[in-house]
């Protein structure tokens, strides 16, 4: 947890950290965007003192951090040591979501904002997953094969996430991703403001991309603060 915070934290402040001169800083940015607001879910869960609240946080961990190293590895690339770790965290985070004697709270009507969310984050992956060669015509900026396919773990993480958000009744067990769900939606549109001049602007997917991660940190405040309330009992209570 405190490894993903550091690495998403001096990620976003010198993009050089990550990968070095290999990742442009608007990529490097992005990812650690990424690595933040998964970290920022996990410390929510760790606050309400219940482990249920680990499953989904961890669940989302592990599917990025796998997939990830699933994608190097399809690409081509050589499973370094740096990956051996991130494949062992990964592991170790899917071995640990499933939190014992916790009884699933499926809602009875699904949220069908964060359903919806859900099913477009993985209709979005799936391109990038199988050919992300065919999608760099398509990027928001210019950015190479390899890295465009990163974005299939992060979509498909995020993915999961809000599908499992969409089905849990209870609100503390919700809320620690709906944070991370709003961190990185924030993080990343942030980021994008920050390097604007990168952006193919001229092309309609540059639009889809500010407009999608804005309705996404607009959905997830709505439902951090649902009554435009901020009082801190609000934010986890049933």
């Amino acid at each position: 947890m405190y490894a993903t915070g550091l690495a998403g934290v001096a990620g976003v402040l010198a993009p050089s950290v990550l990968m070095g001169s290999v990742w442009p800083p608007l990529h490097a940015r992005c990812m650690a965007a990424t690595a933040l607001s998964l970290s920022v879910a996990l410390v929510q869960a760790r606050r309400t003192l219940d482990p249920a609240t680990l499953h989904m946080p961890l669940l989302a961990l592990g599917c990025w951090l796998l997939s990830t190293v699933a994608l190097t590895w399809i690409g081509g690339g050589v499973l370094s040591l740096l990956h051996g770790v991130i494949a062992a965290l990964g592991g170790f985070a899917l071995a640990l979501a499933p939190i014992e004697g916790d009884t699933p709270a499926p809602a009875q009507h699904p949220d069908r904002s964060w359903r919806s969310f859900a099913v477009l984050a993985l209709l979005v992956a799936l391109p990038l997953l199988i050919a992300p060669r065919g999608m760099v015509p398509y990027w928001p900026w210019r950015l190479s094969a390899p890295l465009v396919a990163q974005y299939a773990s992060m979509f498909l993480a995020w993915g999961v996430a809000a599908w499992l958000v969409s089905r849990e009744r209870r609100r503390y067990v919700r809320m620690p991703m709906v944070w991370g769900l709003l961190a990185w939606a924030a993080g990343v549109l942030l980021t994008s403001l920050w390097h604007l001049s990168a952006f193919r602007l001229h092309s309609p997917p540059a639009w889809l991309w500010f407009a999608a991660f804005a309705a996404t940190s607009t959905m997830a405040a709505h439902h951090v603060w649902p009554t435009g309330g901020w009082h801190p009992r609000r934010l986890l209570g049933p």
